[in-house]
């Protein structure tokens, strides 16, 4: 290869590279992806008598291994005795609580690893008797809570290793199924391509394995090379599934170094291996768990498969019009390539659909929730990259497979002139960013995995409305959630129209009975709102509205909603 194309050709491979890097370094800690159902007591609630165990309620099975559960007084001590169970295959936990517990506030600090390995934690709080310390002062910044603070490097980390751990899939699975289809002898002219992306898979495969307990655990990466965290990741599928990959890619390192000729029977050891790989990742991630998820599997796997393809190829693609095909092997390869490349984006549009509707759920949460954004972009650049596709496609069509017309006779034959160095430089060009989006979206793809999937993190708003005399109550709270939120109420007389009122006073009240008075300013015509509310703990609320119309007349309105 010459000097020049050599430098192309690197500054491709630079550029792929760093935006895998970049974006991976970007991607945050993974946050829940098994949501926290209920908890008994319930958050913030005051007991008239001491506790025998602390119960919390997930939306699917959780481990307690790489995590931890304790009770901690107002001063920091330990309440609980250490003890866990758990009932509802898995789904609940219990913790043990010491006898009888002195009056005062206790904060509860957990965290568990959800079925999709990502660890999930949080606190809350509860009081025997009567409170001794403000919600506020417990939960809130320098208190008890820091204790759980997990720092972000091993989950940094960990996301490098899927990008690099997906782009190895995508070659070495991709490089194969290319090798198998149209280009047998490729298998061996790729052999160092594909060795290296084995070498790749491996390592990274094995770093992640080690990295998932001090992440899940919540520790240093001084925790990589604990034996005891090891052991635990072995207990969880996700273990299972990167150990296996761990095996499966060393016996392809051994494969290529060992086998060095074969044509087919290589490159179909290889795609077979590849899938192996493939399936250790839909194992290890979202369409391993949850419902669906038998097809789920299914679906994941054939995406991956239909990606290392699609994606796979365009790197043999890069290489092969840099100098490595003759025009005979171009005119054999690009017309199988084209229709291999049509029939993998059809699969691939069809699975990526399945798995946006299990995934997202509803519209608005593609846009009110990070995995939803991310899905988003990724759905762009795959677009980008079928533009491009389709000039590689139009190229192929001109100068391989669409038949020319001889002028004497009106009959197709197959002579044709060889294209230009200059529309294969084009080619090339077009190539090459159509590797590079796909780089980019598989990096976004390793932060999809990492990121709560849109349906279990989509909670919208609460809006209700009620009547109040001649008036409909329209009462929107934003988001709905523990915290600061915005009250905004809306008074509607007849005909649709918004209508002042002379006042609105009320109050938001907890099942359990506590009481936050709301103070709604007017703000425009039938508007209403306060933007103050903090509601200090999850659950149902009612919120308790009087209407005063006038001087004379004032009506009740009331709605409940539930705080998440």
């Amino acid at each position: 290869m010459s000097t020049p194309r050599r430098r192309r050709l690197t500054g491709l491979v630079v550029a792929l590279m760093s935006s895998m890097l970049l974006l991976g370094v970007a991607a945050p800690a993974a946050s829940a992806h098994a949501a926290l159902l209920s908890t008994t007591p319930g958050d913030a609630e005051i007991l008239q008598r001491s506790p025998a165990e602390v119960t919390l309620t997930f939306g699917e099975s959780v481990g307690t291994g790489l995590g931890g559960l304790k009770v901690l007084s107002a001063a920091g001590v330990r309440a609980d005795t250490g003890a866990i169970t758990q009932t509802q295959g898995g789904a609940q936990v219990h913790l043990a609580l010491k006898p009888a517990l002195p009056e005062g506030s206790y904060v509860v600090v957990w965290r568990v690893v959800s079925a999709d390995s990502h660890p999930v934690s949080g606190a809350f709080t509860f009081s025997v008797g009567k409170p001794s310390t403000a919600e506020s002062q417990l939960l809130g910044r320098g208190n008890l809570t820091k204790l759980t603070a997990a720092p972000k490097q091993p989950g940094i980390a960990l996301g490098l290793t899927r990008v690099a751990g997906f782009g190895a899939l995508v070659v070495l699975l991709g490089g194969a199924l290319f090798s198998l289809l149209l280009w047998p002898a490729g298998v061996v002219r790729l052999r160092r391509l594909l060795l290296g992306a084995a070498v790749l898979e491996t390592v990274a495969a094995a770093f992640a394995f080690a990295l998932e307990g001090p992440y899940a655990a919540g520790v240093g990466l001084t925790g990589t090379f604990d034996t005891s965290l090891l052991r635990a990741v072995l207990d969880v599928q996700y273990g299972v599934a990167t150990a296996t990959r761990i095996g499966l890619a060393a016996v392809t390192v051994l494969v290529l170094l060992v086998l060095r000729r074969g044509g087919r029977a290589l490159a179909a050891t290889l795609v077979a291996l590849g899938i192996g790989w493939a399936a250790t990742w839909s194992a290890a991630g979202h369409a391993g768990v949850g419902e669906w998820e038998p097809y789920a599997f299914l679906f994941d796997l054939s995406h991956l498969v239909t990606v290392s393809a699609w994606v796979g190829g365009l790197v043999v693609l890069c290489l092969g019009l840099r100098g490595r095909w003759s025009s005979q092997e171009s005119a054999t390869i690009l017309p199988g390539w084209s229709r291999l490349a049509t029939w993998s984006v059809a699969l691939l549009v069809a699975t990526g659909v399945f798995a946006g509707v299990r995934q997202v759920g509803e519209v608005n949460a593609l846009f009110s929730t990070s995995y939803g954004r991310l899905l988003l972009v990724k759905v762009t650049l795959v677009g980008l990259m079928l533009l491009f596709a389709l000039v590689g496609r139009s190229f192929v069509r001109q100068h391989y497979t669409r038949p020319v017309v001889a002028a004497a006779t009106d009959t197709a034959v197959e002579v044709r002139p060889e294209p230009s160095e200059e529309e294969v430089a084009g080619l090339r060009r077009s190539v090459g960013i159509e590797a590079g989006l796909a780089a980019i979206v598989l990096a976004v793809t390793a932060l999809l995995v990492n990121t709560t999937p849109a349906k279990a993190a989509f909670a919208p708003p609460y809006t209700g409305r009620s009547t109040a005399g001649p008036l409909t109550v329209a009462v929107d709270i934003y988001p709905a959630r523990k915290g600061l939120n915005g009250l905004h109420i809306y008074t509607v007389g007849t005909g649709g129209r918004t209508v002042d009122v002379a006042q609105i006073t009320g109050d938001v009240v907890r099942s359990d009975g506590e009481k936050i008075t709301v103070y709604p300013k007017h703000k425009s015509l039938g508007h209403y709102e306060d933007l103050n509310l903090v509601l200090p703990a999850t659950g149902k609320w009612t919120i308790e509205l009087q209407i005063r119309v006038n001087d004379v007349d004032s009506y009740p309105s009331t709605q409940t909603f539930v705080v998440r």
